[in-house]
């Protein structure tokens, strides 16, 4: 009797761990309507007291008070109201978020992320190209286009500290020598129930990475002379430190998604990459999709830089929510980490996206939403984003998933019954070099495997998965119009506006059956052109003898 009771308690508790994490998350946020005389400056930093800009604190406003949204944690993944650290704008902002969110959450659970216009309010970049030979400086202070000194390191990252309490308490992973600083690099264990892990970086977007000269070594941005190795030592004891607090799911936080650690076996790691920076909303997974850890390769990344700074390039200010909600699977204790968009403002000018040079923008109107929070401008809500972005990343509650066979390593592949290994080489029918064609065993390319959806595979079942090219691009196969598989987009590629251009949706599949000991793959055939140049070709109905070798070259 008490062992059955014992188990109904666990039960119980196990229920109650529901929502172990809710979080909020934003970036490039603009200033709050009550603090927009005081905190707004000349061209071209108007543009963070737009409606999008007040419409981001009302919408949250909406959240708490009207739809009962309980978050305990905000994350603001860099431009904090484009203060440059001051003290000014660091405390007004720290208010703004007490005030719109009633104190739903604590004043000491609210985190920052440094990004360009945290280290000065023009952002290290406007005019700072023209004179490399000085530093960009912190704070506001400034002539027409360039920083100017204001105050030590010490004084900016105070300014930070006291504005957020809660980093005094972040956690600072071991580190050889001088040791990790927050707000610069920090990691983040909200909950001892959750699974989920924050690597809270420092890719912030400046042009100018070397900064006071009193700055410590430890604070070079990925991006500045050795930044990336730093990035990578950093990445790679917040991943032990995690590992050692038994975290199973890794989300990062940079300002700027850039290539600052060149490590892909550290970057392969992380689950989730939330950035800022382009004043834009983009996700690399389908809306809604369903992410199950141990078919994943690439970290999924969202974009989430529409927070109210505006530039005319989207039609909506937005902000995230972070939900990990607990499961059984069986006998297996796993979770469900959703990650929904929400808009606040959808832009009510006859134009939007456009481009402005000093105004007007896409968001000097906002859309009415009746019901909602009216602070002055109009009634503002938080509805379920406009393009219903978002998705859902399940893992095991513990421990990193155990992948399937074919999912677990890059592998050297070969297609067919003849000696033709998986290469990249001439497209047939252009003069690009990107094409999937048969190659001695020496020029293959390492293949891994990975899959989309929230269902793992039978353990002998048909497995459906891409094929990730573990080359410097990491990208994964596609095919054209000519039906040739080739290279898509790298991971690290953006577009002209900063989006990725890599989305799992464009991710060729392809069925793995075994049998008594081998393999097929059904999907791909090789071809030939009129000139005997052989291809790999996609076609639904084709299915070959695929042999997978291991491949023993560190990639």
């Amino acid at each position: 009797m008490a062992t059955s009771m014992a188990m109904v308690m666990a039960v119980l508790h196990f229920v109650k761990a529901e929502d172990v994490l809710n979080i909020l998350f934003m970036a490039d946020i603009g200033h709050s309507r009550q603090h927009a005389v005081d905190l707004t400056k000349p061209w071209p930093m108007g543009k963070s007291a737009y409606e999008g800009a007040f419409s981001l604190y009302e919408g949250l406003e909406d959240f708490i008070v009207n739809q009962g949204a309980k978050p305990t944690a905000a994350l603001i993944v860099g431009d904090v109201a484009y203060g440059g650290g001051s003290q000014l704008v660091n405390n007004a902002t720290r208010d703004a978020f007490q005030t719109y969110l009633h104190g739903q959450v604590p004043v000491d659970r609210v985190y920052p992320v440094m990004g360009n216009h945290d280290i000065h309010y023009l952002g290290c970049s406007k005019g700072e190209v023209l004179t490399p030979w000085l530093p960009c400086y912190y704070g506001t202070a400034r002539t027409a286009v360039l920083s100017s000194y204001e105050m030590t390191f010490q004084q900016w990252r105070q300014n930070w500290m006291m504005a957020y309490p809660g980093l005094e308490q972040a956690t600072l992973p071991a580190k050889e020598g001088e040791q990790w600083l927050a707000p610069l690099r920090y990691n983040l264990n909200l909950d001892n129930r959750s699974s989920v892990y924050l690597i809270v970086g420092l890719i912030s977007g400046v042009y100018r990475t070397t900064w006071n000269n009193d700055t410590p070594p430890v604070a070079m941005d990925g991006m500045g002379k050795g930044g990336d190795a730093l990035e990578c030592r950093f990445l790679h004891e917040s991943l032990q430190e995690g590992r050692r607090q038994k975290k199973s799911i890794f989300v990062y936080l940079t300002h700027h998604f850039q290539k600052a650690c060149k490590d892909w076996n550290l970057i392969s790691q992380l689950d989730v990459w939330i950035t800022g920076h382009k004043h834009l909303f983009w996700q690399s997974e389908a809306s809604g999709a369903e992410m199950a850890q141990e078919l994943r390769h690439f970290p999924l990344r969202i974009l989430i830089g529409n927070g109210g700074f505006d530039e005319g390039q989207d039609k909506v200010v937005s902000f995230g929510h972070l939900r990990e909600i607990p499961y059984m699977d069986g006998e297996t204790e796993r979770v469900k980490v959703h990650f929904d968009i929400y808009d606040t403002c959808i832009s009510g000018d006859f134009l939007c996206p456009s481009i402005g040079v000093g105004g007007p923008y896409c968001w000097d109107k906002c859309q009415a939403m009746p019901g909602g929070v009216d602070g002055g401008g109009g009634p503002r809500k938080a509805t379920a984003g406009l393009h219903s972005h978002g998705f859902t990343y399940d893992a095991p509650r513990f421990l990193p998933g155990q992948r399937p066979w074919l999912f677990n390593k890059a592998r050297l592949l070969k297609l067919g019954n003849e000696d033709k290994w998986l290469s990249v080489g001439k497209c047939p029918f252009s003069e690009l070099d990107n094409c999937l064609v048969p190659g001695r065993k020496d020029q293959a390319i390492p293949v891994q495997l990975f899959g989309r959806g929230g269902k793992l595979p039978p353990k002998d079942g048909p497995m459906e998965a891409g094929l990730a090219l573990q080359d410097s691009r990491r990208s994964f196969v596609v095919h054209d119009t000519e039906n040739v598989m080739h290279q898509g987009f790298s991971f690290w590629t953006p577009d002209m506006w900063g989006r990725g251009k890599m989305s799992s949706d464009d991710a060729d599949l392809f069925t793995f059956v075994s049998k008594d000991g081998s393999w097929t793959i059904k999907g791909v055939t090789w071809k030939e052109t009129d000139d005997d140049e052989e291809y790999l070709a996609f076609d639904s109905s084709e299915v070959m003898d695929v042999l997978f070798e291991e491949n023993m070259v560190y990639v």
